[in-house]
């Protein structure tokens, strides 16, 4: 009895769960843009997915252009009113029709070697 229970509720999970191949059909890669005001205490967060509407979100902020190479680990830009952070996440739409968002997982960092002080 307890098997057909279990088999009955596996069967009931594995239809209405999307396939990992359908929703790795549905994911591109984007941006995930947080920005902080400090003069009004606000703040945005945008998922964008190409690089043009990052440097105009850049630009609404800062008033200058930035060059965005490859992106290897997450980026935070500050000054006295703005603070702006930039990741790059997998974008994919939920049920809903929202996107949403997974972080990649990027390399550690090697930790700094010890220098040794320098002697005049």
């Amino acid at each position: 009895m307890k098997i057909l229970c279990l088999l009955a509720i596996s069967i009931f999970c594995f239809s209405f769960c999307p396939s990992t191949e359908k929703t790795s059909k549905n994911s591109k890669s984007g941006f995930y843009i947080f920005v902080e005001d400090f003069t009004n205490r606000s703040y945005d967060k945008y998922i964008v997915e190409s690089r043009d509407s990052v440097n105009t979100i850049f630009e609404k902020y800062f008033f200058s252009e930035l060059e965005l190479g490859d992106i290897q680990n997450p980026i935070y830009i500050s000054n006295v009113n703005h603070s702006f952070y930039i990741a790059r996440v997998n974008v994919f739409e939920n049920a809903n029709g929202k996107k949403t968002f997974k972080h990649l997982k990027y390399p550690k960092l090697n930790k700094r070697a010890k220098l040794k002080p320098v002697t005049l």
